[in-house]
């Protein structure tokens, strides 16, 4: 009985089986889209590099 309710509920001849198909693809590319704006967003809000880093204790125990 439980192989059978599984072909019943994941049959490709089922009606929302058309829509949820390509459904990992779509999410795959909205996500790579969005991880995409987001970096750019975190990358454009930090300041330019220090042109000189502060020493660190070590350097300046020496």
């Amino acid at each position: 009985m439980a192989t059978a309710a599984i072909q019943l509920l994941f049959a490709p001849r089922a009606d929302w089986w058309a829509f949820c198909w390509p459904l990992p693809w779509y999410l795959t590319c909205l996500s790579a889209l969005a991880w995409a704006v987001l970096r750019a967003r975190e990358k454009g809000s930090q300041g330019p590099p220090d042109e000189e880093p502060l020493p660190d204790p070590w350097d300046r125990a020496a």
